[in-house]
Protein backbone atom coordinates (compact mmCIF):
# COMPACT_ATOMS: atom_id res chain seq x y z
CA UNK A 1 0.00 0.00 0.00
CA UNK A 2 1.28 3.53 -0.81
CA UNK A 3 -0.32 6.69 0.13
CA UNK A 4 1.41 8.69 -3.01
CA UNK A 5 2.74 7.02 -6.22
CA UNK A 6 6.51 8.44 -4.86
CA UNK A 7 5.86 6.01 -1.67
CA UNK A 8 5.20 2.71 -3.54
CA UNK A 9 8.92 1.87 -4.85
CA UNK A 10 9.79 -0.29 -7.57
CA UNK A 11 6.70 -1.22 -8.88
CA UNK A 12 7.96 -3.92 -12.08
CA UNK A 13 6.85 -7.52 -11.66
CA UNK A 14 4.11 -6.03 -9.17
CA UNK A 15 0.32 -6.71 -9.75
CA UNK A 16 -0.57 -2.39 -8.72
CA UNK A 17 -4.67 -1.25 -8.26
CA UNK A 18 -4.31 2.38 -8.56
CA UNK A 19 -6.64 4.68 -6.66
CA UNK A 20 -8.24 8.30 -7.74
CA UNK A 21 -11.58 7.71 -6.41
CA UNK A 22 -11.77 11.99 -7.04
CA UNK A 23 -12.32 11.54 -9.92
CA UNK A 24 -10.19 9.95 -12.26
CA UNK A 25 -10.25 6.03 -11.57
CA UNK A 26 -14.53 6.70 -11.31
CA UNK A 27 -14.66 8.34 -14.46
CA UNK A 28 -12.23 6.32 -16.64
CA UNK A 29 -14.72 3.24 -15.54
CA UNK A 30 -17.54 5.54 -16.75
CA UNK A 31 -16.73 5.74 -19.77
CA UNK A 32 -15.70 2.19 -20.46
CA UNK A 33 -18.80 1.38 -19.32
CA UNK A 34 -20.35 4.04 -21.88
CA UNK A 35 -18.78 1.95 -24.57
CA UNK A 36 -15.36 3.69 -25.29
CA UNK A 37 -13.31 2.07 -27.48
CA UNK A 38 -10.18 3.47 -26.14
CA UNK A 39 -9.19 5.18 -23.31
CA UNK A 40 -5.37 7.23 -23.99
CA UNK A 41 -3.98 8.31 -20.44
CA UNK A 42 -1.88 11.17 -21.46
CA UNK A 43 0.66 12.46 -18.52
CA UNK A 44 -0.63 15.83 -18.61
CA UNK A 45 -2.99 18.58 -20.28
CA UNK A 46 -0.41 19.65 -22.78
CA UNK A 47 0.75 15.78 -23.33
CA UNK A 48 -3.73 15.53 -24.08
CA UNK A 49 -3.54 18.58 -26.72
CA UNK A 50 -0.54 17.54 -28.59
CA UNK A 51 -1.97 14.21 -28.95
CA UNK A 52 -5.26 15.27 -29.97
CA UNK A 53 -3.57 17.93 -32.53
CA UNK A 54 -2.26 15.09 -34.73
CA UNK A 55 -5.44 13.09 -34.19
CA UNK A 56 -8.17 15.39 -34.19
CA UNK A 57 -10.79 12.91 -34.40
CA UNK A 58 -10.40 11.72 -30.21
CA UNK A 59 -11.89 13.38 -28.22
CA UNK A 60 -10.52 15.57 -25.12
CA UNK A 61 -10.99 15.01 -21.51
CA UNK A 62 -9.77 15.96 -18.27
CA UNK A 63 -9.61 18.79 -16.10
CA UNK A 64 -6.89 21.46 -14.32
CA UNK A 65 -8.07 22.66 -10.48
CA UNK A 66 -11.45 20.27 -11.05
CA UNK A 67 -12.62 21.93 -14.30
CA UNK A 68 -12.30 21.27 -17.98
CA UNK A 69 -9.61 23.06 -19.88
CA UNK A 70 -10.11 25.52 -22.60
CA UNK A 71 -10.83 23.32 -25.56
CA UNK A 72 -11.71 20.05 -24.18
CA UNK A 73 -14.98 18.48 -25.15
CA UNK A 74 -15.03 16.77 -21.26
CA UNK A 75 -13.80 17.18 -18.01
CA UNK A 76 -13.84 14.55 -15.34
CA UNK A 77 -17.06 14.35 -13.98
CA UNK A 78 -18.13 10.97 -13.54
CA UNK A 79 -22.21 12.28 -13.64
CA UNK A 80 -21.42 13.84 -17.25
CA UNK A 81 -19.65 10.90 -18.89
CA UNK A 82 -22.67 8.83 -17.41
CA UNK A 83 -24.71 11.18 -19.75
CA UNK A 84 -22.79 11.13 -22.40
CA UNK A 85 -22.86 9.13 -25.76
CA UNK A 86 -19.33 7.52 -26.25
CA UNK A 87 -19.73 4.37 -28.03
CA UNK A 88 -16.79 3.76 -30.18
CA UNK A 89 -15.15 7.15 -29.26
CA UNK A 90 -11.42 7.24 -28.56
CA UNK A 91 -10.62 9.69 -25.45
CA UNK A 92 -7.19 11.02 -24.52
CA UNK A 93 -7.44 12.04 -21.12
CA UNK A 94 -5.25 14.06 -18.94
CA UNK A 95 -5.66 15.25 -14.84
CA UNK A 96 -3.78 16.58 -12.08
CA UNK A 97 -3.41 13.19 -10.03
CA UNK A 98 -5.05 10.37 -11.24
CA UNK A 99 -3.75 9.92 -14.75
CA UNK A 100 0.08 11.07 -13.57
CA UNK A 101 -0.17 8.37 -10.98
CA UNK A 102 -1.46 5.85 -13.77
CA UNK A 103 1.91 6.53 -15.62
CA UNK A 104 4.33 6.39 -13.04
CA UNK A 105 2.81 2.79 -12.19
CA UNK A 106 2.88 1.68 -15.89
CA UNK A 107 5.98 -0.63 -15.42
CA UNK A 108 3.61 -2.68 -12.98
CA UNK A 109 1.93 -5.46 -14.55
CA UNK A 110 -0.54 -5.48 -14.75
CA UNK A 111 -2.08 -2.02 -13.47
CA UNK A 112 -5.69 -2.32 -12.55
CA UNK A 113 -7.70 1.26 -11.73
CA UNK A 114 -10.08 1.35 -8.53
CA UNK A 115 -12.60 3.16 -6.97
CA UNK A 116 -15.45 2.05 -4.86
CA UNK A 117 -17.85 1.67 -7.60
CA UNK A 118 -15.83 -1.50 -8.81
CA UNK A 119 -14.03 -1.99 -4.99
CA UNK A 120 -15.18 -5.71 -5.11
CA UNK A 121 -14.45 -6.25 -8.73
CA UNK A 122 -11.02 -5.23 -8.76
CA UNK A 123 -9.78 -6.37 -5.50
CA UNK A 124 -11.06 -10.32 -6.90
CA UNK A 125 -9.06 -9.30 -9.95
CA UNK A 126 -5.98 -8.25 -8.18
CA UNK A 127 -5.44 -11.04 -6.34
CA UNK A 128 -5.88 -13.72 -9.14
CA UNK A 129 -3.47 -11.45 -11.05
CA UNK A 130 -1.15 -11.60 -7.83
CA UNK A 131 -1.03 -15.47 -6.98
CA UNK A 132 2.26 -16.89 -7.32
CA UNK A 133 3.96 -15.28 -5.11
CA UNK A 134 3.64 -12.24 -7.40
CA UNK A 135 3.35 -9.06 -5.05
CA UNK A 136 0.54 -6.51 -5.19
CA UNK A 137 0.49 -2.64 -4.30
CA UNK A 138 -2.63 -0.44 -4.02
CA UNK A 139 -0.95 2.85 -4.45
CA UNK A 140 -2.89 5.70 -3.93
CA UNK A 141 -2.82 9.11 -6.53
CA UNK A 142 -2.84 11.26 -4.00
CA UNK A 143 -3.79 15.55 -4.40
CA UNK A 144 -0.92 17.36 -5.55
CA UNK A 145 2.02 15.37 -4.29
CA UNK A 146 0.23 15.01 -0.84
CA UNK A 147 -1.98 12.20 0.97
CA UNK A 148 -5.35 12.17 0.13
CA UNK A 149 -8.15 10.97 2.37
CA UNK A 150 -10.99 9.93 -0.40
CA UNK A 151 -8.12 7.77 -1.81
CA UNK A 152 -6.49 6.13 1.19
CA UNK A 153 -10.70 5.48 2.37
CA UNK A 154 -10.79 3.53 -1.03
CA UNK A 155 -7.55 1.43 -0.61
CA UNK A 156 -9.11 0.49 1.91
CA UNK A 157 -12.32 -0.42 0.92
CA UNK A 158 -10.38 -2.39 -1.61
CA UNK A 159 -8.10 -4.16 1.17
CA UNK A 160 -11.43 -5.19 3.48
CA UNK A 161 -12.89 -6.70 -0.05
CA UNK A 162 -10.15 -8.79 -1.05
CA UNK A 163 -9.90 -10.05 2.81
CA UNK A 164 -13.13 -11.02 2.54
CA UNK A 165 -12.82 -13.32 -0.70
CA UNK A 166 -11.75 -16.91 -0.60
CA UNK A 167 -8.57 -15.96 -2.40
CA UNK A 168 -7.83 -13.57 0.00
CA UNK A 169 -8.94 -15.34 3.35
CA UNK A 170 -5.73 -15.97 4.96
CA UNK A 171 -3.50 -15.56 2.37
CA UNK A 172 -2.83 -11.41 2.47
CA UNK A 173 0.30 -10.03 4.35
CA UNK A 174 -0.65 -6.52 5.15
CA UNK A 175 1.58 -3.54 5.68
CA UNK A 176 0.99 -0.59 7.94
CA UNK A 177 -0.43 1.79 5.52
CA UNK A 178 -2.62 -0.99 4.46
CA UNK A 179 -3.99 -1.75 7.90
CA UNK A 180 -4.09 1.89 8.76
CA UNK A 181 -6.35 2.11 5.27
CA UNK A 182 -8.29 -0.61 6.19
CA UNK A 183 -9.10 0.89 9.90
CA UNK A 184 -9.93 4.15 8.01
CA UNK A 185 -12.98 1.90 6.30
CA UNK A 186 -14.11 0.03 9.00
CA UNK A 187 -14.41 3.29 11.03
CA UNK A 188 -16.21 5.71 8.29
CA UNK A 189 -20.17 4.77 7.69
CA UNK A 190 -21.08 7.12 5.42
CA UNK A 191 -18.31 7.52 2.64
CA UNK A 192 -20.03 10.29 0.91
CA UNK A 193 -20.28 13.06 4.05
CA UNK A 194 -16.31 11.65 3.98
CA UNK A 195 -15.73 13.08 0.58
CA UNK A 196 -17.75 16.24 1.07
CA UNK A 197 -14.93 16.88 4.42
CA UNK A 198 -12.18 16.57 2.22
CA UNK A 199 -9.95 18.90 0.14
CA UNK A 200 -10.68 16.80 -2.75
CA UNK A 201 -14.16 16.81 -2.52
CA UNK A 202 -14.45 20.51 -1.39
CA UNK A 203 -13.05 21.62 -4.88
CA UNK A 204 -15.34 19.52 -6.35
CA UNK A 205 -18.56 21.09 -4.34
CA UNK A 206 -16.80 24.47 -5.04
CA UNK A 207 -17.22 24.25 -9.00
CA UNK A 208 -20.63 23.28 -8.84
CA UNK A 209 -20.37 19.02 -8.90
CA UNK A 210 -21.47 17.77 -5.71
CA UNK A 211 -23.05 15.32 -7.58
CA UNK A 212 -20.06 13.82 -8.48
CA UNK A 213 -19.58 13.29 -4.77
CA UNK A 214 -22.63 10.71 -4.32
CA UNK A 215 -21.84 8.92 -7.51
CA UNK A 216 -17.94 8.06 -6.56
CA UNK A 217 -19.27 6.93 -3.27
CA UNK A 218 -21.42 4.13 -4.07
CA UNK A 219 -20.00 1.02 -3.81
CA UNK A 220 -19.94 -2.02 -5.90
CA UNK A 221 -21.96 -0.66 -8.58
CA UNK A 222 -19.88 -2.11 -11.63
CA UNK A 223 -17.79 -5.37 -12.65
CA UNK A 224 -15.86 -3.43 -15.04
CA UNK A 225 -11.81 -3.28 -14.41
CA UNK A 226 -9.94 -1.34 -16.64
CA UNK A 227 -6.11 -2.23 -17.05
CA UNK A 228 -3.51 -0.56 -18.80
CA UNK A 229 -3.00 -2.44 -22.18
CA UNK A 230 -6.07 -3.10 -22.74
CA UNK A 231 -8.58 -0.44 -23.97
CA UNK A 232 -6.46 1.04 -21.71
CA UNK A 233 -3.63 3.39 -23.62
CA UNK A 234 -0.44 5.26 -21.69
CA UNK A 235 0.73 7.74 -24.38
CA UNK A 236 4.05 9.19 -24.15
CA UNK A 237 4.70 12.90 -23.24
Amino acid sequence: MAFLPEEAGPLRGRTVVVVDVLRATTSLLVMLERGCAEVLIAPSVEAARRYHQAHPDVLLAGEQGGRAPAGFDFGNSPVAFAAAALAGRRVVFATTNGTRAMHMAREASPVLLGCLRNRSAVAREALSAARDGVGLSVVCAGREGRFSLDDAYTAGAIVAAALSGREGAGSVDLTDAAMAALELYRGTAQPAALFRRTRAGQNVIAIGLAEDLDYCAEPDRSETVPRLGDRVQVVAQ
